[in-house]
């Protein structure tokens, strides 16, 4: 039995050596995963082979064979590729396992690691010399040429550092990123990379408002997937289509695409584009008053990301049950998936994720990034054109790879500089002086905190009585009752406990607005500050909130120069008020829509002036306004029109403190139905 299986290893074995993995239409085998037999295949021969170039290789197909099923699983082979690759010294493989780790990466919400492994190998791939003694290099390219791996890997490389900020909702940035890949395309004419790019364009089109650019560039990745064979992503694209019909009012066509995205994705075995599709169509249902129809798609979807352990996805499903459950008047239900929804996000914390890959440093990055795709595509023609024109040009070649590592060497320091300056930032902000009116700050925690102690305690009284009908069922025998008021009381202690730490979250908030400021002055450059702070909020909301979309004016003073001030707590007070704005005119946009005006467009502008004697920093917005009836209270601490959950009420008495701190002051200039001002003035 021992020969027999040794046999059949070796079989497998001259299987994966000799015969690449079978290639229906498109002919580069860099893009073909394998199939459910060849991966279970794979994973036998995994078990028992002690040659680490095989272990490398098998790894990166199971790896390709879960990166859109299981992306944990996938995580967990590319890990194993990268570290081989290392260990073999495989510069291209190693490469290849890192764009793979940064593009699921960036999937599941990890910003700052997709950011770390794509330019880590972004650096591998640009070295001309990153495919010498490359093993098997016909696993990479269809024309056995050790540069042509090269700039396969190296284009998806970009595209995948454009898909990362795609995901943070830099869309424009994506698209250049997108245009740099083509350019690269052009030396390789790789039809599955055409039909990717038009794709990931056209999702970021979509995001931008620009519906007939979308449909136009999905409609070509369609056409270039079936001419290719790559059907990995036909069934995303078919969910893209539906969501352009779907935002164009054209419902019947979303439906359409929708159902197309279901049934794609179930004959490929696509278990994260399934879940999303059964999700689109859950929510066109429960907008159509289908809520039955709704209900059984969600849970579909729910019983997908179970079973392929998907956070995101999970967080998606809950979320549209618990507005199904709501849509029932079924409260007990909907609170229970609001509930795992919340608890899913906040274990993900994509906010923070998203704010600390904005604190990498990535502009510098990006500029760094795009000398770097520059050079590459310069020396690639040289490479493709130039070998025959003798020892001269080798000659040229080599003084450009010598400046281009010497430069790269020093940029990386300049970054890794700047890397451990931008973390020293994200240390927690130091709160201003004590509030001048004890009596305010009571009033105000005291009406903060009556919700959750009121759930606390009625939730105490039914697990009292619970508990009091239980006893009397144990004496009964019923213990099947029991068991039920058991999980009953149980379900009411987390509720209580939810309460209990909502509540000990404002005394918290409390007691950090009452400690004074003990935070030291820098020199800060005012503009530079202020606009940081801005795409800040921006970029932070739209990670939030996608469908969230404001015009951003600037007029900034090159006369307004450098000020003193403890930039912490500055940048709290301009990230308070910038969000404020985008709220409000985010607020405006919502009413008008939902009086089918759709002639208004949401704005905010900030600007900076230096005059005699101080600094003006203006934020303003063009929505509602104040009414006049709470203006004097919205500088109080824990006043917030906001709705219950969504703001503390602390964020404007802050940046009052703050500012009273640097001995400034905040002015509010506001007009129903035309907008607010609130003007800050520092001395210089």
């Amino acid at each position: 039995m021992r020969f027999m299986k040794i046999i059949k290893i070796n079989i497998i074995l001259f299987f994966i050596l000799t015969v690449p993995m079978m290639v229906f239409g498109q002919q580069n085998p860099f893009w073909q995963e394998p199939t459910a037999a060849e991966a279970d295949s794979l994973k036998t021969v995994l078990q028992s082979t002690k040659n680490d170039s095989l272990k490398m290789y098998i790894n990166q197909q199971l790896g390709l064979y879960y990166i859109e099923r299981s992306r944990s699983t996938a995580l967990e082979y590319y890990k194993a590729q990268l570290e081989l690759a290392k260990s073999l010294d495989q510069k291209l493989w190693e490469a290849e396992a890192l764009s793979k780790l940064g593009y699921i990466s960036s999937v599941i919400q990890n910003y700052p690691g997709s950011l770390h492994y794509l330019l880590a190998a972004r650096d591998l791939a640009s070295d001309p010399n990153a495919g010498m003694n490359m093993w098997k290099v016909e696993y990479f390219t269809d024309d056995g040429v050790a540069n042509s791996a090269r700039l396969t890997v190296l284009m998806e490389i970009i595209t995948h550092i454009g898909v990362l900020n795609y995901f943070v909702g830099n869309y424009e940035k994506a698209i250049e990123y997108y245009q740099e890949a083509s350019a690269l395309n052009e030396l390789r004419q790789d039809e599955v990379m055409t039909s990717l790019l038009h794709m990931n364009k056209g999702e970021s089109y979509f995001e931008m408002g620009q519906y007939d650019l979308a449909k136009t560039e999905m409609e070509s990745a369609l056409k270039h997937f079936r001419s290719s064979g790559y059907n990995i992503y036909t069934g995303l694209v078919y969910w893209d289509l539906g969501n352009v019909y779907e935002a164009q009012g054209n419902y019947s066509e979303a439906e359409k695409y929708y159902k197309m995205t279901v049934a794609t994705n179930l004959e490929e075995d696509r278990p994260d584009f399934l879940g999303m599709g059964y999700l689109a169509l859950a929510g066109l249902y429960e907008r159509s008053g289908s809520i039955d129809s709704s209900y059984n798609l969600a849970t579909k979807a729910l019983s997908t990301y179970y079973a392929i352990n998907d956070s995101l996805g999970l967080i998606n499903a809950h979320s549209t049950l618990a507005s199904v459950f709501d849509a029932r008047a079924q409260v007990d239900s909907a609170y229970y998936h609001m509930k795992e929804s919340a608890a899913l996000s906040s274990a993900m914390n994509k906010e923070e994720r998203v704010k600390e890959f904005q604190v990498l440093g990535l502009n510098e990055q990006l500029k760094l990034n795009e000398l770097k795709t520059e050079k590459v595509l310069y020396q690639n023609r040289i490479r493709m054109y130039g070998l025959a024109a003798g020892t001269g040009v080798l000659l040229l070649i080599s003084m450009i790879a010598y400046r281009n590592s010497r430069r790269q060497k020093r940029d990386k320091a300049i970054i890794e500089e700047s890397y451990t300056k931008l973390r020293a930032t994200q240390s927690q902000l130091i709160q201003q002086e004590k509030l001048a009116s004890l009596g305010q700050l009571t009033a105000g925690i005291a009406h903060e905190i009556k919700n959750p102690l009121n759930f606390v305690n009625n939730f105490s009284e039914v697990s009292k009585e619970l508990l009091e009908e239980m006893s009397e069922e144990l004496k009964n025998g019923n213990y099947d009752l029991v068991a039920e008021i058991a999980g009953d009381v149980n379900q009411n202690l987390e509720k209580i406990l939810h309460h209990g730490k909502r509540a000990d979250g404002i005394v918290k908030g409390m007691l950090e607005h009452s400690r004074s400021s003990s935070g030291k002055k820098e020199e800060i450059n005012v503009n530079s500050f202020v606009d940081e702070y801005l795409r800040l909020a921006y970029h932070g909301l739209r990670a939030k909130d996608k469908s969230f979309n404001a015009t951003m004016k600037t007029d900034f003073d090159p006369k307004t120069g450098k000020i003193e001030a403890v930039p912490q707590e500055l940048g709290r007070v301009i990230l308070n008020l910038v969000t404020n704005a985008f709220y409000a005119v985010s607020e405006r946009k919502n009413l008008q829509q939902a009086q089918e005006d759709n002639e208004y467009e949401p704005r905010v502008w900030i600007s900076t002036r230096r005059t005699k004697d101080q600094i003006e920093i203006k934020v303003r917005d063009n929505g509602m306004g104040i009414p006049e009836e709470i203006r004097e209270k919205i500088f109080q601490p824990f006043f917030t029109t906001k709705p219950t959950g969504e703001g503390t009420g602390l964020g404007l008495s802050l940046s009052y403190d703050i500012v009273k701190a640097h001995g400034g002051e905040i002015k509010l200039e506001t007009h129903d139905g035309e907008g607010t001002i609130f003007t800050i003035f520092l001395k210089k």
